[in-house]
């Protein structure tokens, strides 16, 4: 085991989980940061936390850690295409990254409509990145004893956890932001503040997530990457296709 690369594991994890919250709009004005590019930083910067989980998961000199590290990457891997592609469906539909303007581009009609293959593969893609049931296959208590923080107690443990539950609220927020038109009344109902209808829209989703968790069974490995390589990923690329064609052709367009 090594020691440091121990020690740092749950800082490299947690960190990235509070860095994407940054670029999350919950208001036309309350924001941490506007950048021009906020979706693409999102998925980046999301993706360190791997990192923290592999290299805990080694450092632990485990070989339960490790089995649930390796699971949780090629698990990561496999669906973080999907997600990204299902993304890109929205970005065809606004026209920027930008993830204001994509909630602006959302004032008539909440892209889960024009979307909504888009937002079902976002939606399970999500899901499994999150490591939620029914895919939380790294940390299969009955195969794995914890998955890759078996060795970890006390406040490491909780930096593994804690960022766990802050990316479960910032994907719920992005998936508000990018399909269910952010903080955009529902029924033209104005007099309720936009804050207000932004955290229902993103508890939505929450209870959602944690209704599945209450539902399902767990799915088998060789399941969980068929899902991701045979079903998502095709669905995904379809979804690209019809943005684009419902962005050129000029019948659908207009509606669109």
């Amino acid at each position: 085991a090594d020691k440091l690369l121990f020690k740092i594991a749950p800082v490299i994890a947690f960190v990235p989980s509070f860095a994407v919250v940054a670029v999350i709009p919950f208001t036309e004005s309350l924001f941490f940061a506007d950048i021009a590019v906020g979706l693409l930083y999102y998925i980046a910067v999301s993706s360190i936390t791997i990192i923290g989980i592999l290299v805990g998961s080694w450092a632990s000199n485990n070989k339960y850690a490790l089995m649930g590290g390796m699971r949780a990457a090629a698990q990561m891997i496999s669906y973080e295409i999907p997600l990204v592609m299902a993304g890109v469906g929205v970005i065809l539909s606004a026209g920027s990254f930008n993830l204001r303007e994509i909630v602006a581009a959302q004032e008539d009609v909440w892209f889960i409509v024009p979307q909504f293959l888009g937002f079902v593969v976002f939606l399970i893609a999500a899901i499994a990145e999150l490591n939620r049931t029914p895919f939380d296959l790294p940390e299969a208590e009955s195969e794995l004893v914890a998955g890759y923080h078996v060795e970890y107690s006390g406040f490491r443990f909780a930096f593994f956890m804690l960022a766990e539950y802050v990316y479960l609220f910032a994907m719920a927020s992005l998936t508000t932001v990018l399909f269910l038109g952010g903080w955009h009344p529902l029924f033209g109902l104005d007099f309720i503040p936009p804050i207000v209808w932004f955290v229902l829209k993103m508890l939505a989703v929450v209870f959602f997530i944690f209704w599945l968790r209450a539902t399902f069974p767990r799915v088998r490995g060789d399941q969980l990457m068929q899902l991701g390589w045979k079903v998502l990923l095709p669905l995904a690329l379809a979804n690209i296709f019809l943005s684009a064609l419902l962005k050129e052709v000029p019948v659908i367009g207009n509606w669109y």
